[in-house]
């Protein structure tokens, strides 16, 4: 059976908006209009795909069937569309990316500075978060890569081949902190520290805490968790703070002396970062290309 867009489109913004008038309105069509065109796609189908009732649309089981794949089909749409236009010297696209607190620090900010480079009239939005948040981003197709730390693929998302580089991670302190001596320290010293880091369920906590462990020792408590760099390279130069990030995060305090890096047996880690994609669909041609500018740094 063949679909029509047009009727898709509207299947669609009756689901979003739950029922044919708010639909009809965003759409710009009167309510008859799009209860014909809903119709028409029903009758294509060859099943009703929404339960009418006075609190709105309901989807039957055959709309439900439906609905991801109208996403997917709109989607794919778009993008083509997109594509073609930015050949017609009609529009350039845009790059939607998701990355983590780590990968933000100093790598990417060079990649996008390169790729902008390249392709000036590329439009840019970067959303920061956790993996879980942004994987969740990725699959609902609110982003298009997620730049991140090695990650499990899964059934709906994948690592992009030759897409990846490694930064070392240090624990850091203040530079009027008791434990910088210059001397190697062992990490048991490090336990009745106060420590600030990422929060639970991100793959650097998860690291630190196997690490301790492998040595046969609990990991440290962390009295402040925070996703925010920021806070933690604060809390480590302001208030006597512990804490365990790669190199690129905190390289300007580093080098203005506000900051110290301990030598710590046992906690040197070389932290590998990769983007990801989905496995389904085409990725747009901005996505593709910023991958290929990811490629030339990490080579």
């Amino acid at each position: 059976m063949a679909y029509n867009l047009q009727e898709l489109r509207a299947f669609l913004a009756v689901i979003e908006d739950g029922s044919l008038g708010k639909a009809a309105d965003k759409l710009g069509l009167t309510q008859p209009a799009l209860s014909r065109i809903v119709k028409r796609l029903e009758a294509s189908v060859g099943e009703p795909l929404f339960e009418r009732h006075t609190g709105g649309m309901r989807l039957t089981a055959y709309g439900k069937a439906l609905a991801p794949h109208a996403q997917l089909l709109c989607r794919e749409e778009k993008i083509a569309r997109d594509e073609i236009n930015r050949m017609r010297g009609l529009a350039v696209g845009a790059l939607r990316l998701g990355v983590t607190a780590g990968a933000s620090a100093l790598f990417i900010p060079k990649a996008l500075g390169a790729f902008l480079e390249r392709w000036p009239g590329i439009a840019v939005d970067v959303v920061e978060g956790i993996w879980d948040e942004l994987a969740t981003r990725l699959e609902a197709y609110q982003v298009d890569l997620v730049i991140a730390p090695e990650a499990p693929e899964t059934a709906r998302i994948a690592a992009a081949r030759d897409c990846a580089w490694h930064e070392s991670m240090n624990v850091i302190v203040g530079a009027d902190h008791p434990l910088h001596s210059g001397s190697p320290i062992a990490m048991q010293a490090l336990l009745a520290e106060r420590w600030c880091f990422v929060p639970e369920r991100t793959e650097p906590r998860n690291r630190l805490v196997s690490l301790f462990r492998k040595q046969g020792l609990a990991p440290p408590a962390i009295a402040v968790s925070s996703p925010s760099i920021p806070l933690i390279k604060s809390l480590v130069t302001h208030s006597g703070f512990v804490s365990w990030l790669t190199r690129p995060m905190y390289g300007a305090e580093l080098k203005a002396g506000l900051i110290r890096e301990l030598q710590v047996e046992g906690l040197g880690h070389e932290r590998r970062f990769a983007a990801y994609h989905r496995r389904e669909g085409i990725l747009p041609a901005p996505a593709l290309r910023f991958l290929d500018e990811i490629r030339r740094q990490a080579g």
